[in-house]
C-alpha cells in the first residue's frame, strides 16, 4: 500500500531569499493535483526539504503520473511511511518487495539518517535490513555497485520512509513563477512542444488558435481540444480563446501582393495575441518557431514580426530541427494528435512564392488599412473562450 509520495523540487535551491514563494507555489499545485485525482483525505507538508503527501486511503497510479506532469518537480518517490522505531523498518521493506510480480535477482540499502536521535547510525541500518532481507527474499543477492533493485530507508524528524522506486518528472521551476504568456496554439508538432518547455520554466499559459472557419471544418478545433486535453495537464489551470480568423484571412489575400501573405496572417495573428495578453495581463508571447523550418521563420521575417509586437515572442524551439520536435512530442504526450492530418487555411491562401526578406514599409502599409484593422477587433471580441482543467476537461465560458 503507498500512502506516501515524497516529492523532491528540483531549481528551487537556486532562489535565494525568493525560496518560500516558490515552495508555495509548488505546494499549491501539489495539492490541486492531489484533490483531482485522490478522493480521499490527504496532507501535502513540507518535511525536510520535501514536500511529502500522505494519506491513509492508498495512491493510485494516475496520481502519479500526474504528479509527474507539475512544473518544478525533480523527481516522485512512492513509498510506505512507519512510525519512528526500528521494529517497523523491516515489515515496510518486506511489504514493498512482497508488491513486486518478479524481483531482480540483485539489491542494495542505502539508509539516510536525518534526525540523528535513531539509536543505530546509517551504515548499521543498512546492514541490519540487508541481512533480513538475504532471510527472507532467498533469491536475492547484494550488489552495492550496480544494484537491479534500490531499497531506500530515509529516517526524517518523526516518521520513516521506505522505498524502492524513484520517477523522474519534468523539472524546471513551478507553474506561475516567471510571468504569463500567450502561447499561440496550432495543431502541428511545433507549439505543444514549446508550450511544454515554457511551462517547465514555471510559465503560466494563455492559449490562443486561430479558427480558420468556413475554410477549414469543425474537426480542426476539435483537434485543438484534444491538444489542449494534454498540454492544459501541465498547469494548474488554462484559458483558450478561438478566434475565428477564416474571413481577415480572406480580406487580407485580396488587400495584399500574394507573396506576403504568410507574413501577414503571422502579423495579424501576433496583433490579436498583443490583444489577448493586455485583456490577460500576459508579459510576452510564445511560438513554436524554428528557424528556417518554413518560410515565414527566416530570421528576416521573425526580425519583422518582432518590430510590430507590442510584447516581446519568445521562441524555445528557435534552433531545433523537426526531428528533435517530434521526439519530444512523443515525450510529453501529443505526438499521437499532432500526427492526424488537418485542414490549413493557411495552406489554402499559400503563395507558390513566399517572402523571405520582407519590405518592412510594405507590410506597415496594410496593417495600417482601417478596414483590416476594424476586421482583427472584430476577430478578438468575437473570440470564444474556453478554461481547461488541470486533467484537461474543458469547459466553454463564453
Amino acid at each position: 500500500m503507498i500512502n506516501t509520495i515524497i516529492v523532491n523540487v528540483d531549481e528551487l535551491w537556486l532562489k535565494g531569499g525568493n525560496r518560500p514563494q516558490y515552495f508555495k507555489a509548488i505546494n499549491l499545485h501539489l495539492r490541486d493535483v492531489a484533490k483531482a485525482y485522490h478522493e480521499a483525505e490527504f496532507t501535502c507538508l513540507f518535511e525536510n526539504h520535501r514536500q511529502v503527501l500522505h494519506s491513509e486511503t492508498p495512491f493510485k497510479d494516475d496520481l502519479l503520473d500526474a504528479l509527474r506532469r507539475v512544473p518544478g518537480v525533480h523527481s516522485i518517490i512512492p513509498a510506505r511511511r512507519v512510525a519512528f522505531a526500528l521494529e517497523a523498518i523491516f515489515p515496510a521493506i518486506q511489504e514493498e518487495l512482497s508488491a513486486y510480480e518478479k524481483l531482480p535477482s540483485t539489491f542494495r540499502v542505502t539508509t539516510k539518517r536525518s534526525n540523528k536521535k535513531f539509536p543505530l547510525n546509517s551504515m548499521e541500518v543498512s546492514r541490519l535490513m540487508g541481512g533480513e532481507i538475504l532471510k527472507n527474499f532467498p533469491g536475492l543477492k547484494v550488489d552495492v555497485h550496480e544494484p537491479k533493485l534500490h531499497v531506500k530507508v530515509s529516517i526524517l524528524d518523526k516518521y520513516i520512509y521506505v522505498s524502492s522506486r524513484s520517477l523522474m518528472a519534468m523539472g524546471g521551476l513551478p507553474w506561475g513563477m516567471t510571468g504569463r504568456l500567450v502561447t499561440l496554439i496550432s495543431g502541428g508538432f511545433d507549439s505543444p512542444v514549446a508550450s511544454y518547455l515554457m511551462s517547465k520554466r514555471g510559465c503560466d499559459q494563455v492559449f490562443a488558435f486561430f479558427y480558420a472557419y468556413p475554410f477549414v471544418g469543425e474537426e480542426v478545433k476539435e483537434k485543438i481540444f484534444n491538444i489542449m486535453k494534454v498540454i492544459g495537464r501541465y498547469q494548474r489551470f488554462s484559458k483558450l480563446y478561438v478566434v475565428p480568423f477564416g474571413h481577415l484571412q480572406k480580406t487580407l489575400a485580396n488587400a495584399c501582393r500574394e507573396e506576403y501573405r504568410t507574413i501577414l496572417f503571422r502579423h495579424y495573428m501576433v496583433s490579436c495575441a498583443n490583444l489577448i495578453a493586455q485583456e490577460t495581463h500576459a508579459e510576452g508571447l510564445l511560438t513554436g518557431d524554428s528557424i528556417g523550418q518554413v518560410s515565414s521563420q527566416t530570421i528576416g521575417n521573425l526580425a519583422m514580426l518582432d518590430s510590430f509586437s507590442e510584447r516581446p515572442i519568445l521562441r524555445p524551439l528557435v534552433g531545433f530541427n523537426k526531428a528533435e520536435i517530434i521526439e519530444l512530442s512523443r515525450q510529453i504526450g501529443t505526438h499521437d494528435v499532432s500526427v492526424v492530418p488537418h485542414d490549413d487555411a493557411c495552406a489554402l491562401f499559400a503563395p507558390k512564392h513566399p517572402i523571405i526578406r520582407p519590405d518592412v514599409e510594405y507590410v506597415r502599409t496594410i496593417a495600417n488599412q482601417e478596414e483590416l484593422k476594424t476586421a482583427l477587433l472584430e476577430c478578438f471580441k468575437q473570440a470564444e473562450l474556453y478554461t481547461v482543467s488541470l486533467k484537461g476537461e474543458i469547459a466553454k465560458v463564453k
